[in-house]
Parts: C-alpha cells; structure tokens; sequence
C-alpha cells in the first residue's frame, strides 16, 4: 500500500475543487479559539495602539457561498480585549471593506462563533470567495500574495489530515482487516468458554473422585457398611448434587456450541497453516469433550434419577429414616458406584489433552491478532510515507513564508517539543522583521530563554567536564546513541536508589547503543568514586567539577533538585524528562528500536 494513491492534487493550484460542505477541516485554520489552543498567546495589547497614520489603506472584496450571514464585524484576532475595526452589511452574498491597519492577523466575525482568520497588508486590493459553511477554507482570493500563501498553507494542512483520514476509513473496511479482527475478538471468547467448561468438568471429575473413594472404603460385597451408611450418604448426596451442577454447564455447551461458536464460513487466502493449527486444536477439542461424555456424560442418567429419589424422601420427610437412607446409598452402591471406576484414567487423559490444547489455542489467539496487526502495519506504512510527505511540503511553505505574519497561523500545527529548530528558525526571521510585535516578541524571548535550551525538543547543551581520573569527557560524543543524561550525587538517597533501575536497563541496551552520562554534584572526589564502586555504576561517562551546587553543568541545564534526568534521542535531542523506573526503560527501548 502506497501513500501516493492519497496524494492527488496540485499544492499550488489557486483554483482547486470546493470540497464537499462537510468535509471536516483542522481546528487550527481561521480561529481565534485554536489560536489560543496552539499556543499563539493572548497577550493584553489593543492593535489601534500601532501608528495608523503612515498605512496605505487596505481594500477587501468578499463573496460568500451557502450564506446566511447578515453582518460582519472585523476585529483584532488576539489580545485580552476585542476591537472592532469596520463593519459591513453583507448584501447579495457579499461585503466590502476599506481598512487603513497594519500588517497583522486579524479575524472577521460572523456572529455567533463563527469566525475567519485572514491577514491585513497595506495597500493591497483583495478579491476573496468564502464558503459560508466551512469558513476554515479560501475558495479563491486574489490580490494579495499573502492570502494566497494562507490559502494554500491551509489546504495542505486540510488535505493532509483527509488523505490521513482516508487511510483510516480504508483500515476500517478492509476485509483481511474485518475479518481477522472478528475472528479474534470470537475465537478469544470460544477459548474462554472452553476453559471455563474445562474448570467445571474438572470439578466434576472431583466430585466422582470424592464419592469413589469414600464408597471404596466402605463397601463390602455390593453393600455399604452399615457404621459409614450415615457419611455415604451425606457426601452422595453433596457430590452428586454438584456433579450435577458441575456437568450442566458443558451440557448447554454441547447443546449450544455450533449456534454461538460457528467458525465454518469463508476462510481467508493465504493461510493455510493458521486453519491447519485451527483444525486441529477442535478436532482435539472434540476428543477431549468425547471423554468427558463418554465418562461423566453417562453417569448422568442414573445421577440425576438417584437425586430425584433422594429428594423425593426428603420433600416427603422420609430421609431422616435409617432405612430410607440406607436403601439410597446401597442404590448408590450397587449402580452407580461399579461405573465409577476407571474415570480417574479418564480425568488424567482429559487433563493431558487440555494442556496442549489450550497451548494451541493461545497461538491461535496471538496469531489472529498478529493477523490483524499485519493488516494494520501495511496502512501504517502508507500513514507514515503520507504523513512525513504532507508534514515536509508544509513545512516548506512556512518556511518559504518565514517572514510573513501569516506563519503563525500555521506553525503551531508542528508542536514545538517535537520541532524545535523549525519554530526557532521561524521566529528568528520574523523578529528580524517584526520585533514589536506582541506575539513574535515573546516567542523570541522564550526561545533565547535558559528553559528554551533545555526543553523537550531542543538539542542538548554540549557538556565537557573530568572524569575520577581528570579526562574530560564531553556529552556530544555520545551522538548517535541514545544517551540518558543523570544529575545525581553520592549523598542524595533517591539518586542511589534509582541506580540499581538505570544500570538494569544499562546492561539491557548498552548492545543496542545506550549510554549513561553521570554528572555528579558532589564536592569530595573519593566520596564519588566510592559511589560510582559501591551502586556498580559501570559506563565510564562519569563527570564533576565537584562544586556540588555551584555546578557549572548543573546550571546550563537548570538543575535545582536532583535526581534530575534528561533522555536524548540519537540526534541529541531532549525527548523526555526526569523518568524513573519502567517508564524510562519503556522509553529508552522504543528509542534504540528507532
């Protein structure tokens, strides 16, 4: 499956087809409420506080397709106040306004939430075409080079997430896919039932057990003695009642199973060695079910005739009569206690068919799943071409437009942790030409922030320090490998008692390329080496200035407690922070898997 077949329109095309009314768009195109949610900040400013005076004035020409709209207000698009700009009537689908603002984001409200995000530039003559419907999308616009990069930046980001959802909707109806996943999904079920028969049919075979050996023991010449007659017939009575209730439920099973469990129709191609494992595992399953019917099935007759005698006496207040009792349990005695022998051979030949059986059926039960997982990695792989083909396009038109206003309302699409040098690239050229702006002016502050070199995403911060033995040893001559970066120190309790968990999942990955880098913030050196002997902390990345909280390394990263702990990627990139136990080694094994 190739992510190409998703892949079928022109990016630069301005006249491309209106997609269908309710084609969902991403949330993040034309909001005020997405901007907030991907992080451009509500920052308390009023744009009437720019110099208007000195701005060619703006011309916007809007038609409006499917409209039912009355009134249009244009505002400012962040910011902790609203300030309305101009206002039109929309009249024969359609407005005009003259604006005199400066190069900014703005937003045309509708009413009711429903909103537009679009661009101001001075002296521009702008012809758009709206759909009233899905005003996430441009149908058309001209005049303004800016709003033909939104237009196009925003179909990218539109079509990106339909060609994606595409490969779900294929997912969801393919038919190896369908029919893997109900098979697994009954086969799991047809297991469970079977192995809850099994544990009643055991049980039942516990119960013949019980009786066979009490009667063993009393019976002399087809007659029970009459000292054990009172205890025969207690536990007869006991243990055939549970047989009963032992044996009922395999006997729905047997009555039922066909109806609840069919799995004769249409096989899939290509499997043959699945539904040979298959067709095996109920062809022993129904030889072990044969010896349970061939043993408890026919006691069962004459157990449930033996029961409804016994009951019979006691609904009729007969059984506490020595007589009555002792008739019952010779009854009992005489014929069925003879068929009781030889089913212990039948429990152990059961038992021993069960084990391997239910061996099969959990193979059964992981290969279908596989199945299904299989099915699944072919549309993943379409997912993954597609998705790192639409995400590398549109990262290059925001960088083509890195120096236009209008990136911000897409560059949150990318989340910072994840791409950090593509927003500093990004932020960096829009300072060079929009220092004041509110927006632009705190995200360059952030970015040239401490915190900004040491976040989750970000490339880690080069550290070279000595070693016990006075080499320096520097952190970037770890890249390639995946490198858990360790502030600890000899006299802090939680770091020693985290050691035991990183050198385990040291020597589970250090063959498949992680490392350790310790640095410690301790201030006595053999205090250190004796820890570093002591916990068995055997990489040798092992650095200090021994300046314990005056740390010079402790300071590039921020570190204020410690244990602290940064994970990097191959790259050296930060991708986690301050994980412990099975969460870091879940992290550190998808890492070196990568």
């Amino acid at each position: 499956m190739k992510a190409q077949r998703y892949i079928n329109f022109k990016y630069t095309d301005p006249d491309f087809a209106v997609p269908k009314k309710n084609v969902s768009s991403p949330p993040f195109l034309f909001s005020v409420r997405d901007m907030k949610k991907f992080g451009l900040l509500l920052l308390t400013m009023c744009l009437s506080a720019f110099v208007l005076s000195a701005q060619a004035p703006t011309r916007l020409h809007v038609t409006l397709l499917n409209n039912h709209f009355q009134k249009v207000d244009l505002t400012n698009a962040y910011g902790s106040s609203m300030t309305s700009y101009a206002s039109a009537d929309i009249a024969e689908d359609q407005f005009k306004m003259i604006v005199t603002l400066p190069n900014d984001i703005y937003k045309l409200d509708f009413g009711n939430g429903s909103t537009m995000l679009l661009v101001i530039v001075p002296g521009e003559n702008v012809e758009m075409t709206l759909d009233a419907e899905n005003l996430q999308q441009i149908v058309s616009v001209s005049g303004s080079e800016t709003m033909t990069h939104v237009k196009e930046m925003a179909y990218l980001a539109m079509h990106r997430k339909e060609a994606v959802d595409s490969i779900n909707a294929e997912l969801a109806k393919d038919p190896a896919k369908v029919y893997w996943t109900d098979f697994a999904q009954r086969f799991n079920l047809y297991r469970q039932t079977n192995d809850d028969v099994d544990n009643y049919l055991l049980d039942g075979f516990g119960d013949v057990d019980t009786i066979y050996s009490i009667f063993s023991q009393s019976v002399v010449n087809g007659k029970v003695k009459g000292a054990a007659i009172e205890d025969c017939a207690d536990v007869a009575n006991r243990k055939l009642k549970k047989l009963e209730i032992n044996y009922n439920p395999f006997a729905n099973y047997q009555e039922n199973v066909d109806r609840y469990y069919d799995f004769s129709g249409k096989r899939m191609e290509g499997y043959a060695d699945f539904y040979r494992v298959f067709d095996q595992y109920q062809s022993d399953l129904h030889a072990r079910h044969q010896i349970a019917l061939n043993s408890l099935g026919k006691l069962m007759p004459k157990v449930k005739e033996l029961l409804a005698e016994k009951d019979s006496l006691a609904y009729n207040n007969l059984w506490d009569k020595k007589s009555n009792q002792t008739k019952w349990v010779n009854r009992v005695a005489t014929e069925l206690y003879p068929s009781l022998q030889g089913i212990k051979a039948q429990e152990t030949a059961y038992r021993n068919k069960m084990v391997n059986d239910r061996q099969n059926a959990d193979a059964l039960v992981s290969q279908s799943q596989a199945n299904v997982s299989q099915v699944v990695a072919k549309y993943q792989q379409a997912y993954n071409e597609l998705d790192a083909y639409m995400t590398a396009r549109l990262k290059e038109e925001i960088k083509a437009n890195e120096q236009n206003i209008c990136v911000l309302m897409f560059l949150d699409i990318f989340p910072r942790e994840k791409n950090a040098a593509l927003h500093n690239e990004v932020i960096t050229a829009l300072h060079g030409k929009f220092p004041d702006h509110a927006i632009v002016q705190d995200r360059w502050n952030y970015m040239n922030s401490p915190a900004a070199k040491v976040a989750i995403g970000a490339i880690a911060p080069d550290l070279a320090f000595p070693d016990p033995d006075g080499k320096v040893r520097k952190l970037s001559d770890l890249r390639g490998k995946v490198v858990l970066l360790d502030f600890w120190a000899s006299w802090c309790g939680p770091c020693r008692r985290e050691n035991p968990n990183v050198t385990n999942i040291y020597s589970k990955y250090h063959d498949k390329g992680f490392e350790v880098f310790s640095v410690s913030l301790d201030s006595d050196a053999a205090s250190w080496k004796r820890a570093i002997e002591a916990d068995k902390l055997v990489w040798p990345n092992h650095v200090s200035d021994l300046k314990k909280w005056q740390s010079q390394a402790a300071a590039i990263y921020g570190v204020r407690s410690i244990p602290s702990t940064f994970l990097l990627d191959k790259e050296g990139r930060i991708v986690q922070r301050d994980l412990r136990g099975a969460d870091l080694e879940k992290a550190v094994k998808q890492l070196v898997e990568q």
